[in-house]
């Protein structure tokens, strides 16, 4: 696998994930967090990331990774589906242009606080257009982490 260094090769890629979705349609916003075993819930804090300036390359990935195409949702990921985002993200590590502070966290953080806690969730989550009604107390954490952005 080619590693991606510059931005045009970057935009190519993610260009190329989000053609690879039937359907795809670029969130709002977009991030994935991690909640502990002893967590009551999903909470803000659990999405240090919250990506809603237009749409990035990790977001199509774990999209990619997920399914999701459309609209609000939230997924439940396994550690699998985090190290195949990982992996899939790697060539993003040779471009000096942009921090992949996702990519980062994703291998960095969360792999190894899933090896310290196994009962902890990844959520990953996306917001669309829809109004403000939430069927997962993930998207209302993560709507939350947005605000405090």
């Amino acid at each position: 696998m080619a590693n991606w260094v510059t931005a045009d090769e970057i935009t190519a890629a993610r260009d190329a994930f989000e053609l690879a979705i039937d359907g795809w349609e670029r969130p709002v916003a977009h991030g994935v967090g991690l909640v502990p075993s002893d967590a009551p819930g999903p909470l803000p804090e659990h999405f240090p990331l919250v990506n809603a300036e237009g749409h990035l390359l990790p977001g199509v990935v774990v999209a990619h990774v997920v399914g999701h195409a459309s609209g609000t949702a939230a997924y439940r990921l396994t550690r699998a589906q985090l190290e195949r985002a990982v992996a899939m993200l790697q060539p993003a590590e040779a471009c000096e242009v942009y921090q992949h502070p996702n990519l980062w966290t994703w291998r960095d953080t969360y792999l190894p606080a899933l090896d310290a806690d196994p009962g902890a969730t990844l959520v990953a989550v996306f917001l669309g257009d829809e109004p403000e009604h939430a069927p997962d107390p993930a998207i209302d954490a993560f709507r939350a982490a947005r605000t405090k952005r």
